[in-house]
């Protein structure tokens, strides 16, 4: 088939087929133990960064970009662990995680990564609409300034203020990219997204809580934010259940956050 195999059946066929032999306390102890593992090693990596920089530490927003800095090692640690821990207890990797890749040719690959991008403006559109939302209120001046109505939240803003500076972008970008695509897709929709579709919830239940979990980790973000993350979670899941492939899961929050952080960049950065 042109768009292959795994796109025929309809939105509804489930190729997901969840592993999860080693229980599902393990599976929370274990998304638990890698959150706990990636906020350590970030503030670590970030510190060190703001050392070898000779910059103080004590400076807010300083240190939320060093620690966007940090996210790209701290999320490459977290995800060979996770990878390792998902061996334990009798676990295929493979499996335990969903890490088969999709029967796709690259134009479905194309096809489904466009329809997760549509999905999302969509639901953005519509909640602006519904709520009479001004986004002004949401997006910081060009220097990562708050909004006049209050923050629009401390990562936006920071990466307003990075647009700034090519060379930190630079270091930047890997982690909003790949990191944290990675580290975030491979805790929620990883073993413990396999451990609590094995549940009475099921599959469904465990895309809702999956989501508000996650977006729950934003917390220190604007609701409008966390709204957005709760929706994407809820797509993710979907794609998760589908597809039966965290790779996909992955390269759409890549998708997402890297085209969003060009974005920023070229309107506001020193690009064209």
């Amino acid at each position: 088939m042109r768009l292959g195999e795994d796109l025929s059946g309809g939105l509804f066929r489930r190729l997901m087929a969840p592993s999860n032999p080693a229980g599902l306390w393990y599976a929370l102890a274990v998304a638990v133990g890698l959150m706990v593992l990636h906020q350590l090693l970030q503030v670590g990596l970030a510190m060190g960064f703001l050392l070898l920089t000779k910059t103080n530490p004590g400076v807010t927003r300083e240190f939320v970009k060093a620690s966007l800095v940090a996210i790209f090692p701290a999320s490459l640690i977290v995800f060979g662990v996770a990878y390792w821990l998902a061996g334990k207890r009798g676990g295929v990797r493979h499996e335990v995680l969903n890490l088969s890749w999709p029967r796709l040719t690259p134009l479905g690959w194309g096809v489904v990564m466009a329809g997760f991008m549509v999905a999302m403006y969509a639901a953005i559109i519509a909640i602006v609409l519904i709520f009479q939302i001004d986004m002004s209120q949401y997006t910081p001046g060009p220097d990562g300034q708050s909004p006049k109505t209050g923050s629009a939240g401390a990562v936006k803003e920071a990466m307003f203020d990075i647009a700034n500076e090519p060379w930190l972008f630079l270091l930047v970008f890997p982690s909003v990219a790949i990191g944290a695509p990675l580290a975030e897709e491979v805790i929620f929709r990883g073993q413990l997204f396999s451990a609590l579709s094995s549940t009475r919830i099921g599959p469904f239940g465990t895309t809702l809580l999956t989501a508000l979990m996650w977006s729950m980790l934003h917390v220190t973000e604007p609701w409008l934010s966390i709204g957005l993350i709760f929706v994407m979670g809820l797509i993710f899941g979907w794609l998760m259940v589908r597809f039966g492939s965290l790779w996909l899961t992955i390269a759409c929050h890549s998708l997402w956050n890297g085209l969003y952080s060009l974005l920023i960049f070229f309107n506001l950065g020193g690009g064209p």
